[in-house]
């Protein structure tokens, strides 16, 4: 089969790319944030003449798809198929011969839509960005109408989550790197870097030997693994006291309801309604304490206050700090006021975290507000997550990384 002259003009530039640096670059998935959804948009480059196509980012996401119609060089993958079988996590993936169907999902607008599994080029620049890595992808064609509920320019999601077909895992599977990525989100531009070998090489030795590492836990569903990222949050604190919470509720089972969870498509932290009562109520005393005004709530916010007379430092406004013990109390993700308040006008700053109900799918979702200018490093070797605090206490931001923002590199 003829391979399109496109494509072959990028694999010879990334050999030789590889050849010339010693193989030591960095690819990099620019991320920008839409200030309409609130969704984080990344770019990527698809087809045989390797057009950017943008895709609403979805952490815990089985895999990508783009809305049918974007490309002609796709080509149907067969059910039964070893790359089926992966796509449907082992079930029954259809008759000998025929098309593998999967279910693709559109998690923005709650939909849900069968769809053809595919392969086609999908090239991912450098960070330099004089070369671009192409690798044939699995991905999913699906209906127009998942469409529905992403931001405007956007043609499809990328599924970031754990499994063999997500596009990290694919990557690394075709280049030989090592099975990890890193994830840098701002309020305008970010970045996924889905090549993390060296965080050093990336980031800077200052932050990435900052960084602190819990397990990352595994969830069943059904016969199969969740693709979706669950850490151990054992406590709460505000202020340095932890919350009175039902434990239970923390811990992750297999019956659903439990756990926490890091989400790129949920905007703001969800809490239940019990957890969601208490960190409130504690954040409100605390807040009372340091002479913040209390104001009218602004939905979908409860916990309101005057910013006027707020005092501004490096990490945000000056608030009760929010903190997740995790394994043990030496190991906590701390939340200061720039990943806990949200400014709604003018005058108002609110808490950043939402009640979500008595039944919850989970009872701690981490939404993508309370990650921006953090580092989040995913290790799937290890089962492993590294976070850094704010960057804004080095004075930085996950949009310092983007490759729009770094000056061009020399060869």
């Amino acid at each position: 089969m003829a391979v399109p002259k496109s494509r072959f003009l990028l694999l010879l530039l990334l050999c030789f790319s590889a050849l010339f640096h010693g193989g030591a670059f960095s690819l990099v998935i620019p991320v920008n944030k839409d200030s309409v959804t609130n969704q984080y948009l990344a770019t990527l480059y698809h087809g045989s003449q390797i057009k950017p196509v943008h895709l609403a980012v979805d952490l815990g996401g089985r895999f990508l798809w783009m809305a049918c119609g974007g490309s002609s060089s796709s080509r149907p993958i067969l059910s039964r198929s070893i790359q089926c079988i992966a796509a449907v996590g082992g079930g029954r993936s259809g008759s000998s011969g025929s098309a593998c169907d999967v279910i693709a999902g559109n998690p923005f607008g709650d939909l849900e839509g069968k769809a053809v599994l595919v392969e086609d080029t999908v090239a991912v620049r450098s960070l330099d960005r004089s070369t671009a890595a192409v690798i044939v992808a699995l991905h999913s064609c699906a209906p127009r109408f998942l469409l529905q509920g992403l931001a405007k320019s956007a043609k499809g999601v990328l599924g970031l989550g754990r499994n063999q077909i997500s596009l990290p895992a694919q990557i690394a599977t075709e280049l030989g790197f090592h099975r990890r990525f890193s994830v840098c989100l701002s309020s305008t531009n970010g970045v996924v870097f889905p090549d993390t070998g060296n965080l050093d090489s990336v980031y800077g030795s200052e932050i990435s030997s900052s960084l602190t590492y819990t397990p990352i836990l595994t969830k069943k569903t059904d016969a199969s693994q969740s693709p979706e990222y669950f850490i151990n949050v054992k406590a709460i604190k505000v202020d340095g006291n932890r919350l009175d919470l039902n434990k239970s509720l923390l811990d992750l089972d297999g019956g659903g309801g439990g756990g926490t969870r890091l989400s790129t498509v949920v905007p703001y932290t969800t809490l239940g309604s019990s957890i969601f009562n208490s960190l409130t109520a504690a954040f409100r005393a605390a807040a009372a304490a340091m002479n913040m005004k209390e104001v009218a709530p602004v939905a979908p916010f409860e916990a309101c206050f005057e910013s006027e007379n707020m005092e501004m430092t490096a990490t945000g406004p000056k608030v009760p700090e929010i903190e997740l013990i995790l394994q043990s109390e030496m190991v906590g993700w701390k939340i200061n006021g720039r990943n806990s308040m949200v400014k709604v006008n003018d005058e108002t700053l609110c808490l950043g975290f939402v009640d979500g109900g008595l039944k919850p799918r989970n009872a701690v979702v981490l939404g993508g507000y309370q990650m921006e200018d953090i580092v989040l490093d995913f290790d799937m070797g290890t089962s492993m997550l590294g976070f850094s605090s704010s960057l804004l206490q080095r004075k930085k931001s996950c949009s310092e990384f983007s490759p729009e923002n770094l000056p061009i590199r020399a060869g």
